[in-house]
């Protein structure tokens, strides 16, 4: 017991009697940790309601064969991306029959129809790709970033313990010792923020990928539908 709380006292002793650009650095690091498991847990959350979300429309999408059933559907599933996709589209549908009704001669309607539906697809998969992407830029910087300020800020406390030995004129290992160890505790704070995010980013990534492969597939068959239908 004696020797935990020892070694917890020598932890702390390191960080809090640094410099005050140490602390600084620390406390960058500390706070950019923080806003990455914020994230992190943010966009989990979301990755799993998506998921859910896009396994029970595309259920009743392939279901039901009657679009306005699976337009109300789409309405409840707020961050089901398909549903965005067949939303948009429905839409599209439903304003081009109004059109439709007010000149009944227009040439090439259907062809236009799917140029338009073509085109209303592919800006929402835009839209949609990019909600999935936010806040990951976030930790691709700072899993590239926080091991190169945790970095600085241990070859600042090494010239300060050079310089303290110069002054000193001793140089045992007792008094360099103390010195390197309260630098080093900088870079393990860069590790401690970079390989969390680094990680949850590429997992994300991947997930991301899946999700827009799916919309990619699904715009297929919802145009191939719609051209049966029309």
């Amino acid at each position: 017991m004696v020797g935990s709380g020892s070694a917890d006292e020598s932890a702390w002793s390191l960080i809090f009697t640094g410099n005050w650009v140490a602390l600084a650095i620390l406390l960058i690091l500390v706070l950019m940790s923080a806003a990455s498991w914020a994230i992190i847990v943010l966009k989990w959350m979301q990755f799993r309601r998506v998921r859910a979300e896009n396994a029970h429309f595309f259920h009743g999408f392939q279901r039901d064969p009657q679009l306005a059933k699976v337009f109300a559907l789409a309405q409840k599933l707020p961050l089901s991306p398909l549903a965005r996709m067949f939303e948009v589209s429905y839409r599209e549908i439903q304003s081009f029959r109004g059109a439709l009704e007010q000149d009944d001669a227009l040439e090439g309607a259907r062809e236009r129809l799917m140029q338009n539906l073509s085109r209303t697809l592919e800006r929402m998969y835009n839209q949609q790709s990019m909600q999935l992407e936010r806040l990951l830029p976030f930790l691709a910087t700072v899993s590239g970033s926080a091991p190169f300020i945790g970095l600085f800020g241990t070859v600042l406390g090494i010239i300060d313990a050079f310089r303290g030995i110069g002054v000193a004129g001793v140089t045992s290992l007792a008094v360099v010792a103390p010195g390197i160890s309260e630098a080093l505790v900088a870079t393990a704070a860069g590790l401690m923020a970079a390989i969390p995010a680094l990680i949850a980013y590429n997992v994300f990534r991947n997930r991301i990928r899946d999700y827009t492969t799916g919309m990619k597939n699904f715009a297929l068959d919802l145009t191939n539908r719609l051209e049966r239908v029309l």
